[in-house]
């Protein structure tokens, strides 16, 4: 099969292109044709080795942990797919991704695609849309009526944490570029901060949650000053010494995003029912994944990149 993989860490010239065996399943595995196979800065952060000392991968690797395609095979002991069902998946990011032609993964991770999404739309929703709602409801325990600031919310995960929070009923602020103000507020916000106009933290007070979808400039340390006692702090790139938030009462966590295929099932509901929508910032050819990883890394993509393996 034809895949997208590393064979050493650092820039995109690293990400290759080539030609690799097609996995076999286990009992309890599927093996997924993909269709299309989402992109996320994390796997620009895996390809640099950003995490390389933490022997969580080995090389050659895969990259990219979001696909959307049909079963061509599954295993024994599986007895909740059947061969030709349209699915979609979060891969386990410990394990092989999604930028090749197959996917071998656990049964019992696989959810059917939304009916009323195109493979490239479905693909560039799980890690994402996971990521969203774990830190929202997962982690930050948010509530209908709360408030909750969402920071980056012209990215991936930003754009799916403000739809998701407003289908809960919550009050959402969100902080973005002026240019991107447009696209921020068809999302649904309640409150739009420009962040390069002034401090976030000096425009408004008394929020339950933040989330931060977006790392540096202190802004996990700086989201302390606008959350309310007893509320959460939830980030996923930068972490916070314990010794700053305790004093506010505020709980910090580090999200890491966990594959689940109940999670996952219960974002398909809303999308089908649209209450959330996919943004799509581009969508380019397997073989072009390095442009496609120079795209996120410029931080001006609107919405979700996707590699299309086979055109809808």
């Amino acid at each position: 099969m034809k895949a997208a993989l590393i064979k050493n860490y650092g820039g995109i010239e690293q990400l290759i292109y080539t030609q690799i065996q097609t996995p076999g399943i286990a009992a309890d595995q599927v093996l997924i044709k993909i269709h299309a196979a989402g992109v996320n800065p994390v796997d620009a952060y895996i390809r640099s080795g950003m995490f390389k000392d933490t022997g969580t991968h080995t090389l050659p690797l895969i990259l990219g942990w979001d696909a959307a395609g049909t079963i061509e095979q599954i295993g024994d002991q599986v007895t909740t797919h059947n061969v030709g069902d349209q699915v979609f998946v979060m891969a386990p990011i410990e394990k092989e991704g999604c930028y090749a032609q197959y996917l071998a993964v656990a049964a019992n991770l696989v959810v059917a695609k939304p009916t009323n999404l195109s493979f490239a739309q479905s693909a560039a929703v799980p890690l994402a849309a996971l990521t969203a709602w774990q830190g929202l409801f997962t982690q930050g325990k948010l509530q209908k009526g709360q408030r909750v600031l969402i920071h980056n919310t012209s990215g991936g995960v930003g754009s799916f944490a403000v739809q998701l929070a407003k289908a809960a009923g919550a009050y959402v602020i969100g902080t973005a570029s002026a240019k991107n103000r447009a696209y921020v507020e068809s999302l649904g916000v309640d409150e739009f901060i420009d962040y390069q106009k002034g401090k976030f933290e000096d425009q408004l007070a008394a929020v339950d949650l933040v989330l931060v979808a977006v790392g540096g400039t202190d802004i996990v340390a700086r989201s302390l000053a606008v959350i309310k006692p007893g509320g959460h702090l939830i980030s996923l790139l930068d972490e916070l010494d314990d010794a700053l938030a305790e004093p506010k009462k505020v709980t910090f966590q580090r999200l890491l995003v966990k594959s689940d295929a109940a999670d996952l099932s219960q974002i398909k509901a809303l999308l089908e029912q649209q209450k959330v929508k996919v943004h799509l910032d581009s969508v380019l050819p397997l073989a072009d994944a390095q442009l496609a990883h120079q795209r996120i890394e410029s931080k001006h993509a609107v919405g979700k990149i996707v590699l299309e393996v086979i055109a809808d």
